[in-house]
């Protein structure tokens, strides 16, 4: 889908019901007229009322209708296709590094349109609000995590990250309504996360899905910080398919440091030097 704001609802639609499914059919089957609708126009054409068009919007993280309609406009705007180059066992040296390095700059730049800074801003709070900070990740996601246990201690935050899925779900039912537990998941899929997310949050801790909009883990948490996978990710895994979530990580501690006053907040300062010893020559 040519649009990523149609392709979120487009992949809520099958848990849609009632008056919401309304209003996503009127929004994926015609979004350039939705475009110019007034919301009153658009709970009429949904056979809704206004205080639902308004919950619709927030299911998906929008501060209001007028940021929906600058997000629907600004997506209709034609762009040119992400273009994953895969490479080849005829690839020379020179043109592996080059599409690595492209690959990387592509999804970047696609991420840099697509990412919710509203959806930054909520996860901020939680955490500066949060008594304690876990961090849930398997496979490849457990380097994120580690990366956001590293900064965020640093900041001054009391986190941990927790492996394995049966320590997961061990876990996450004891966490409280004071703490808050981070799932990070390309996919959004995986089983066992979404359990330990639904019992942490049945606990009433907050709980942040960084992954694929519409998934299953971001239908269960609080509050989802969306990474649309740019690439085909079924078969293989890319070398591209984590940045974006290394780049949220980052967004976060930016955020942290500024509503902590520091002066550099996109930087950490030096660790100790007796933690790492260095050659002075």
């Amino acid at each position: 889908m040519r649009n990523d704001l149609l392709r979120r609802i487009a992949l809520e639609h099958p848990a849609l019901t009632g008056a919401t499914l309304r209003i996503a059919d009127v929004l994926l089957s015609a979004p350039e007229a939705a475009l110019k609708m007034s919301m009153a126009e658009l709970s009429q054409a949904a056979q809704t009322s206004d205080p639902t068009v308004v919950r619709f919007f927030r299911r998906f993280d929008w501060a209001d209708y007028q940021d929906f309609k600058v997000r629907l406009g600004q997506g209709l705007i034609p762009q040119a296709p992400f273009d994953y180059e895969a490479i080849t066992s005829d690839d020379p040296p020179q043109s592996v590094c080059s599409k690595i390095v492209n690959n990387s700059l592509h999804a970047i730049q696609r991420f840099a349109r697509d990412v919710d800074s509203a959806a930054i801003e909520r996860a901020t709070q939680f955490l500066i609000d949060a008594k304690g900070i876990f961090l849930f990740g398997l496979g490849i996601s457990e380097t994120i995590a580690f990366d956001a246990e590293h900064k965020f201690f640093r900041l001054g935050l009391h986190c941990r990250v927790v492996l394995e899925s049966q320590r997961q779900l061990l876990l996450a039912p004891t966490l409280r309504n004071d703490e808050v537990a981070v799932f990070f998941s390309h996919s959004g899929s995986t089983k066992s996360l979404v359990m330990a997310a639904a019992m942490a949050k049945g606990k009433g801790a907050k709980t942040i899905a960084i992954c694929a909009p519409g998934s299953r883990l971001a239908q269960t948490c609080d509050l989802t910080i969306a990474v649309p996978a740019y690439e085909n990710t079924e078969l293989y895994t890319p070398l591209t398919a984590r940045i974006n979530h290394l780049l949220v990580v980052n967004m976060l501690v930016a955020m942290l440091g500024l509503r902590q006053g520091r002066e550099l907040p996109d930087n950490l300062a030096a660790l100790d030097p007796w933690f790492t010893d260095k050659f002075m020559d």
